[in-house]
């Protein structure tokens, strides 16, 4: 089989498949009790952070929850895209992972956890019971109301990831912080 005719064979599947995923959106997602829940869960955390933020570490904090969204979105894509995992519900038609998770309750939690532990040791004590509620009660509750479904994954799987990606973050942008304050100081 060539290139040409695979890469054809390819866009006739992604085709039918999109229009398959329009269908089942506008007849089993949009307006269902998820969908309402998933809208919920996009609103009220950026409501409650808001009032939550320290505003004159705004520019750290966003920069700080931008890349751990950036971070959860890419491996959260990754892990659709190997059928690790589904989403038979979602908010928005054209976005495959969970966004009000992924663009929105992940990234607020993680901000404010990194906004209120600044020592690495109360992060890491955090951000391991984030991870631990997230892993052992939300994902399975998410699993019971229908808004994920593991295929090849386990629980236990996304606990090391929760508190990884976090510290990694933070250690990354701590840093640039780092850099950038000697730059600074010595022009």
């Amino acid at each position: 089989m060539s290139s040409e005719s695979l890469l054809g064979e390819m866009e006739d599947v992604h085709r039918k498949l999109t229009a398959l995923g329009h269908k089942y959106w506008l007849h089993y997602d949009l307006f269902a009790p998820q969908w309402w829940l998933l809208l919920a869960a996009f609103i009220i955390p950026w409501i409650v952070w808001w009032r939550l933020v320290d505003k004159a570490r705004l520019p750290n904090i966003l920069l700080f929850g931008v890349t751990i969204s950036f971070l959860i979105f890419l491996l959260d894509h990754i892990g659709f895209e190997l059928n690790l995992w589904i989403y038979p519900h979602k908010l928005f038609r054209f976005i495959p992972e969970l966004s009000s998770i992924d663009l929105v309750m992940l990234p607020v939690l993680h901000m404010l956890v990194y906004q209120y532990f600044p020592k690495w040791r109360s992060f890491l004590i955090a951000e391991t019971i984030m991870g631990a509620v997230f892993a052992f009660i939300l994902e399975p509750i998410s699993v019971w109301i229908d808004l994920y479904e593991m295929l090849n994954w386990h629980h236990v799987y996304s606990f090391p990831i929760y508190v990884a990606k976090s510290a990694l973050v933070k250690g990354a942008l701590e840093g640039l912080l780092r850099k950038g304050a000697r730059a600074t100081a010595s022009s």
